[in-house]
């Protein structure tokens, strides 16, 4: 899971360095109780995935692409049965055969591939500009803590105010986490779209087979 988590946060790693690229977390969202602010991000994050569904159905021929892994997979299959048994001859025979197969799953992860590189830039133009600026760092709040996706009690007592004894004055800390449980704005379109990728993809007919 963690390894998951750090494969989408690493693009934002390497954006934020950039200069002029860091997002600007609004401190006065436009929709500031987490109700609706959740509702909205998730309709968002839902309209996403299928504008991202349509691209891949324009771009990508899928009934091609479930062809080409049905053969590529019966081919793997009939290779490793025949490395098991050690049948030569049937070696030499699927061997033959490795080249082109290893063309066409080329040739579908390239077409794969087209869909993302088009939705990337104004995805990535769209979490840096818009999304910051409508909803501030934290959307949702779970009643369950999740690693990293949401505000844990460290995240609470590090970002809050807290009240000195010598003084009047609160020490001022900057930080989203207000209470344990609040869900990281890239966290909770992480979430909606785990669980309606696969609902969106059903729906518009663009269900991609794995290599």
């Amino acid at each position: 899971m963690n390894s998951l988590i750090d494969f989408f946060i690493s693009p934002e790693k390497v954006i934020i360095q950039l200069p002029g690229l860091a997002p600007h977390y609004t401190q006065h969202p436009i929709f500031p109780d987490m109700f609706s602010s959740a509702v909205v991000a998730a309709i968002i994050a839902i309209g996403l995935n299928l504008a991202m569904a349509l691209l891949r159905r324009k771009t990508t021929n899928i009934e091609k692409m479930k062809t080409v892994m049905k053969e590529t997979g019966e081919w793997r299959k009939k290779y490793t049965e025949a490395i098991k048994k050690k049948d030569k001859q049937l070696i030499d025979e699927l061997k033959k055969k490795q080249s082109q197969m290893q063309k066409m799953s080329m040739e579908m992860q390239q077409q794969q591939m087209r869909p993302m590189m088009l939705y990337m830039v104004p995805s990535f133009m769209l979490w840096i500009f818009v999304f910051p600026a409508i909803f501030g760092q934290t959307v949702a709040l779970s009643p369950i803590a999740i690693p990293y996706l949401t505000c844990s009690d460290d995240n609470v007592k590090n970002d809050t105010p807290v009240q000195t004894t010598n003084s009047t004055n609160t020490e001022v800390k900057h930080g989203p986490c207000k209470v344990p449980g609040q869900v990281f704005l890239w966290g909770w379109f992480l979430l909606v779209n785990f669980a309606f990728s696969g609902i969106v993809a059903k729906v518009t007919k663009t269900s991609i087979p794995t290599f």
